[in-house]
């Protein structure tokens, strides 16, 4: 026969079990909304990482195709062409080599970087972004590619949470930039050495595409085009011009 005072201890012992059970339960519940919500969160974070870091790479291309099309430059330069609405800088002025120097280069690269990375980043992302700082640009040409980096401090307000997005970007393109340069280099000091003559036959041992076009007035235009850098599946093309005038 089983006592009153036994029957209350089977009793607690139950109830106690049923509440562990029900927060055990009402445990899981809460921790896998937290779950769930930190999830929303990450992925809000990383997609405008991933946004940045795909505009980065889109900016720095658009730089260089401008700066390919410009003779070096991103802004307007001190002395230029302008050919169909479009700027043409000239390397060699007045037997002088007046080109944009590599490190100018990457100046203007760096320039157009700092200017144009918020710009690009989705409407969408846009409206998360609680504060953001300024961009700083790094840019190194090399012979075969061009290395970014970019510092960007980003913070985004989801609910009542401020987070802080790493500043840090980086991205590295397969364009020749510092091979077309120095090829280009040698062309102008030729013509420093020679004002009056081209040397097709060194120009033709290059594995890049050389087309020379008579403007007026003492003036030719180079088309440099590499077959191997690619700018949106588009050869990288640099053009300049060379003024022969006194």
């Amino acid at each position: 026969m089983v006592k009153r005072g036994q029957v209350s201890i089977f009793l607690i012992v139950a109830l106690i079990i049923i509440i562990i059970l029900s927060l055990t339960y009402f445990l899981r519940l809460s921790i896998s909304k937290i779950q769930k919500q930190e999830i929303v969160k990450a992925s809000k974070s990383d997609l405008i990482r991933t946004d940045i870091q795909s505009c980065l790479t889109n900016t720095a291309n658009s730089a260089i195709y401008l700066l390919g099309l410009q003779g070096g430059f991103t802004e307007k330069p001190d002395k230029f062409l302008t050919i169909n609405n479009s700027i043409v800088a000239f390397g060699y002025y007045k037997n002088a080599a007046i080109i944009n120097s590599l490190k100018g280069l990457e100046t203007e690269i760096n320039s157009y970087i700092e200017k144009n990375l918020p710009l690009c980043i989705s409407k969408e992302n846009q409206k998360l972004i609680f504060e953001q700082g300024s961009v700083i640009s790094k840019v190194s040409i090399n012979e075969n590619d061009i290395k970014i980096e970019a510092s960007y401090p980003i913070r985004i307000k989801q609910e009542d949470r401020v987070e802080s997005l790493p500043e840090n970007y980086q991205t590295e393109l397969k364009i020749r930039l510092g091979y077309v340069y120095n090829f280009i280099l040698g062309i102008i000091q030729k013509q420093l050495r020679d004002p009056l003559n081209i040397d097709i036959a060194n120009l033709l041992k290059s594995d890049l595409t050389i087309d020379i076009v008579g403007y007026k007035d003492n003036i030719l235009i180079y088309l440099i085009t590499d077959k191997k850098s690619k700018i949106n599946n588009k050869p990288f093309v640099f053009i300049f011009a060379n003024y022969f005038g006194t």
